[in-house]
């Protein structure tokens, strides 16, 4: 009878198949309620930290720009996923809802159902996923225009803009 660490034991264990292994960070799923600035800026963020694009996933909504919109969009997508997208439903362990604060009705209700869902849904391993909405106030451009200019007092959305393209050179 051959023993646990004999030669053909562990020759047979060399040519076995390795099982495939997904990286160890979660999977992300980001959708957005602009279909440029966000998806860019957080593509960038993925090259640049050369986070695995199987990992991440970044989405603009493609149900409108109301926050609400944005959140529903990300749990259809979570859930059902979109083969055209090559989104695969219930393959993350995050889900992130971006959106603008701006003067948006129905912002509140956008955040009461993201943290309705926070911790309901499961995915393709059974494990609870964590559902955040991540408001952007007054605009997500506002976080570009921090990269150019320390910005210390509120400011309207359009001067946002404005200091953004003067920053920028636009």
């Amino acid at each position: 009878m051959a023993r646990d660490n004999s030669p053909k034991i562990r020759q047979r264990a060399q040519l076995e198949r390795k099982q495939t292994q997904r990286a160890s960070y979660d999977r992300v799923l980001i959708v957005s309620e602009g279909s440029k600035t966000e998806p860019l800026y957080f593509k960038e963020i993925k090259k640049a930290h050369r986070l695995q694009t199987a990992n991440v996933e970044v989405h603009p909504s493609a149900l409108g720009t109301e926050p609400i919109q944005v959140v529903r969009y990300a749990k259809q997508l979570f859930e059902a996923g979109d083969p055209y997208k090559r989104v695969r439903a219930r393959a993350f362990e995050k889900v992130f809802a971006i959106f603008h604060r701006d003067d948006h009705k129905s912002y509140f209700d956008a955040l009461k159902l993201a943290g309705s869902l926070d911790g309901k849904m499961r995915n393709d391993v059974k494990q609870p996923v964590e559902f955040k909405a991540i408001a952007s106030v007054p605009c997500f451009e506002l976080w570009l225009l921090l990269h150019y200019e320390d910005i210390r007092h509120p400011l309207h959305r359009d001067e946002v803009l404005t200091r953004l393209r003067n920053s920028a050179g636009l």
